[in-house]
């Protein structure tokens, strides 16, 4: 398991900074908390203004979600995300604020979920050996997703003009449609084409950079500072 840290990111689009993002895990009587927070800046700000900030919470152990809570803050509307996993399976209420009307708590009838936080520690706790294979069903906040990875050879990978060992990841992300009395299908990704994350080739297993095209082109983001807290002593 990841020891708590601080760590911040740049985002960009066509190799142009567009967003930052500022992220904290805590561990606590066995529960880690992660806490994170950004937004768009500079340029990108004034096309598409967001602020974001984003909590989540699961069991060291097993790694087994406990819920997280998302809100997203647009030019002109808030958007609200509330989940939390319960013996039966995944709840979820989302709020949208003005003219979003009365919201309700779903049940997301679909088993293994993880929420987007746990889905990412699900991934760099396992052996990641070349041409490994990994899927999980991650909950990011509106649907339920498929993410498929593969696991591409080591290669060096260039932080902040220093080049870090690195282990590839090659993923590829579908929609899950659930409809009552039909068969749960995929769909393919309106929005996404195909994206790549490098972890740390150490004990850390820490994001190092990440590259994903998406409908307008090609998105990356990269860890800017990271900060370890020293273990508690015993």
């Amino acid at each position: 398991m990841t020891p708590p840290f601080q760590a911040s990111f740049r985002f960009g689009w066509s190799g142009i900074e567009a967003a930052s993002a500022e992220a904290r895990l805590d561990i606590e009587r066995g529960v880690a908390k992660v806490f994170v927070k950004g937004g768009t800046t500079g340029v990108a700000k004034g096309l598409w203004k967001l602020e974001a900030t984003h909590e989540a919470a699961f069991e060291v152990r097993g790694l087994k979600p406990l819920g997280f809570l998302q809100v997203e803050e647009y030019s002109n509307r808030r958007l609200t995300t509330e989940a939390i996993f319960k013996k039966d399976g995944l709840w979820r209420l989302r709020q949208r604020t003005p003219h979003g009307g009365p919201s309700k708590w779903k049940h997301i009838q679909i088993e293994p979920i993880r929420d987007i936080v746990s889905a990412m520690f699900f991934f760099r706790s396992q052996p990641l050996l070349a041409r490994d294979k990994l899927a999980v069903i991650a909950f990011p906040g509106d649907s339920p997703f498929l993410f498929q990875a593969v696991v591409g050879k080591r290669e060096k990978v260039t932080i902040r003009g220093r080049q870090r060992p690195a282990i590839r990841l090659d993923f590829k992300i579908q929609r899950i449609e659930i409809k009552k009395n039909e068969p749960t299908r995929l769909q393919e990704h309106g929005k996404f084409r195909k994206g790549s994350v490098w972890i740390s080739d150490d004990d850390y297993r820490f994001p190092l950079r990440a590259e994903v095209d998406i409908f307008i082109g090609s998105v990356f983001a990269e860890l800017e500072t990271l900060t370890f807290s020293p273990r508690p002593a015993r």
